[in-house]
């Protein structure tokens, strides 16, 4: 059983406990503009990569959904948690803060560095292989964990060249100290991907708008610590 498996097996439990506060339940679906694919914004690739033993080809980098918490429907980006199960849409997933999904402080703030900096046109929304090596950073650390990082070992495994490359580049960012940690949430169900996404939900257009405020808060810290 993967690790994210046996957190969301006690999460659930004490959501159905007596006298808990409920998680807020989230209506999520394929964005209908997508045509058909929930890779259509394209920055998404094929890579090869062994899971508990097994070699596989997967598909992987940032999904195009919408999610409705009563209020419409709202575009976003996401990845998703689980290798060990298919996204299947549309499906009511419940809103958990990442602190409680996920036992781990190395794994909140590595995930949180990841979704509160690096998630612009510079680094993950940069290309195809950017984004498909953000995904692979996101598995590393869901079935392996932060504090044993490493894609050439563990029930993760990395092969293809290039993402491998890419994703080991964004780790070093990760673990560099240069970037902020933010809180994200994760949209969790069973029988289809847990998905995790930032505590209001990354909209299609903004990675292009972060880019710009990332660099400015990137060179004011660098002025800072120079000064």
């Amino acid at each position: 059983m993967s690790r994210i498996k046996t957190i969301f097996a006690a999460l659930a439990l004490s959501i159905a406990a007596p006298g808990l506060a409920q998680a807020a339940t989230v209506s999520i679906r394929d964005n209908p503009d997508n045509g058909g694919s929930v890779f259509a914004t394209g920055f998404n690739r094929s890579f090869s990569i062994q899971y508990e033993g097994n070699n596989r080809s997967v598909q992987a980098g940032v999904f195009s959904l919408q999610y409705n918490e009563g209020d419409g429907w709202v575009d976003f980006n996401t990845f998703c948690l689980q290798l060990s199960e298919y996204l299947s849409l549309p499906r009511d997933h419940e809103r958990v803060a990442g602190v409680e999904y996920f036992a781990s402080a190395d794994d909140r703030n590595a995930l949180g560095v990841l979704y509160g900096s690096l998630m612009t046109t510079d680094y993950v929304f940069k290309n195809a292989t950017t984004a498909a090596a953000a995904q692979a950073v996101i598995w590393e650390i869901a079935e392996d964990g932060a504090s044993a990082f490493d894609l050439a070992a563990g029930d993760f495994k990395l092969f293809t060249a290039a993402v491998l490359t890419e994703a080991n580049a964004l780790w070093a960012l990760i673990i560099s100290g240069d970037f902020a940690s933010s809180s994200f949430d994760v949209f969790a169900a069973r029988g289809t991907q847990d998905l995790i996404t930032s505590s209001v939900p990354i909209p299609g257009a903004l990675p292009l708008l972060l880019s710009g405020l990332a660099g400015f808060g990137f060179a004011s810290r660098r002025q800072r610590r120079t000064a």
